[in-house]
């Protein structure tokens, strides 16, 4: 078995901010429950249900509906991918034989060039990279995602997103709630200077609190996506140690060609989940040049 990623080395950024997720929505439910003990639990509680569903196979067939995947229909589907990826999935088993055992290719209807991993055992192309990549490249492109896979990084951003979905329900239930008390109090406060330092103060706070809440998913947005860049160039690495870098390769230099040049900005770049493509091929070149022994 060759190493070349696993879950804490790829996903570390995921689960450090699931914990600051989990941390900041404890503070804001402690404001309504004023039990530490009991916040704890609840929290604890909603964070493992909603983990747990996400990781479930309703919560994947979920998320399969909504990125409009279906399973390999026609024989012609079935007699030229299923034997493609059959052939990539066994090369991973050996390279990773702690790999799902039931991972299933399903196929998009979608023009756009894509191919992406799901849950635990979902892979997913598009029409669009089915029509424009051989089935060599192809076979590149299977083991790339079988990398996330192998790596964790499907179930790290699944928990992400619950991670982010709860804190943001609990920061719209706070502000909702400020907003009441702030309305009341000007409402009713008159000329009654306390009231109406109350009502200032109500919403100050919740100004202070929108600037968190956008400085801190901003700079989520930005952590998070350095550590998806990484994620990426650690699943080409596994793509190369399953024997399909040349693939891999070739499939990136084709994908280089047809995609539209355009000029980033610095955010966009440090917001971006990929890294150029360049950087790619330019990674797995270097693992032939030097040598670098796979399975």
């Amino acid at each position: 078995m060759k190493k070349t990623g696993g879950f804490l080395r790829s996903n570390w950024a995921y689960l450090i901010w699931f914990a600051l997720y989990f941390s900041f929505t404890v503070i804001i439910l402690e404001l309504f429950v004023n039990d530490l003990k009991i916040t704890l639990l609840y929290s604890c509680l909603l964070y493992i249900a909603s983990v747990g569903i996400a990781l479930s196979p309703m919560g994947e067939s979920i998320a399969r509906i909504l990125e409009n995947a279906r399973p390999l229909r026609t024989q012609n589907e079935m007699n030229y991918l299923y034997p493609i990826f059959q052939e990539v999935y066994q090369e991973a088993l050996k390279c990773t034989p702690t790999l799902n055992k039931d991972i299933q290719l399903y196929m998009s209807d979608s023009m756009i060039i894509n191919a992406y991993a799901l849950g635990r055992k979902t892979v997913i192309l598009t029409a669009g990279a089915i029509e424009v990549f051989s089935a060599e490249e192809l076979k590149g492109i299977l083991s790339h995602e079988l990398g996330h896979h192998a790596n964790g990084d499907t179930k790290a951003l699944l928990i992400k997103v619950v991670g982010n979905a709860i804190f943001t329900i609990a920061v719209f239930v706070l502000q909702i709630l400020l907003a009441f008390i702030n309305s009341i109090t000007f409402s009713v406060a008159g000329k009654n200077i306390v009231l109406l330092v109350v009502a200032f103060i109500v919403y100050i706070f919740k100004m202070l609190i929108d600037v968190f809440v956008f400085l801190f998913l901003s700079l989520g947005e930005i952590i998070i996506a350095f550590n998806s860049r990484y994620s990426e160039l650690l699943a080409d690495k596994y793509a190369y140690h399953t024997g399909y870098g040349q693939e891999l390769i070739n499939a990136l230099y084709i994908l280089s060609k047809i995609s539209l040049p355009s000029k980033m900005s610095l955010t966009d770049k440090l917001k971006s989940s990929h890294p150029h493509i360049t950087a790619r091929i330019s990674q797995l070149v270097q693992f032939y040049h030097n040598g670098l022994v796979h399975l």
